[in-house]
């Protein structure tokens, strides 16, 4: 169980010092790093092809500064106290239902304006006919 141990701890050893040659972009010397380690060759060039494409394919990304403010008032516990912050907290439902909500009282309001204005220009033309 002892040689597993080792090889295994070999093994993770020699993929880290790949992972950070490649990092540090000194990829030509994989060949060097792998001759250092007691590892079998079969074993490691498939992890070895693995890693060299999943550095080639990911990508470092900057999150954007509007992310990072979110997330350090996430972590930090500052609540926003604004209207839109407390509704995208709430569950699926209750949002749709202010929203339900939201819609119905605008088209309300620009009803009883519209009535409003037709009732004002209704009164201006009473007016001129007598």
């Amino acid at each position: 169980m002892s040689h597993l141990q080792s090889s295994d701890t070999e093994l993770e050893k020699l993929l880290a010092a790949v992972t950070d040659a490649l990092l540090a972009d000194d990829g030509g010397d994989v060949d060097a790093i792998i001759n250092r380690y007691a590892v079998p060759r079969f074993e490691v060039d498939s992890l070895v092809a693995l890693i060299r494409r999943l550095h080639l394919v990911l990508v470092g990304v900057q999150p954007s500064r509007r992310f990072v403010r979110r997330l350090k008032h996430d972590l930090t516990g500052h609540a926003r106290r604004d209207v839109i912050s407390r509704v995208r907290y709430l569950p699926p439902r209750v949002q749709i239902a202010a929203g339900v909500a939201f819609v119905i009282g605008f088209m309300l309001l620009s009803r009883r304006r519209l009535l409003a204005d037709a009732l004002r220009d209704k009164q201006q033309e009473v007016p001129a006919l007598q």
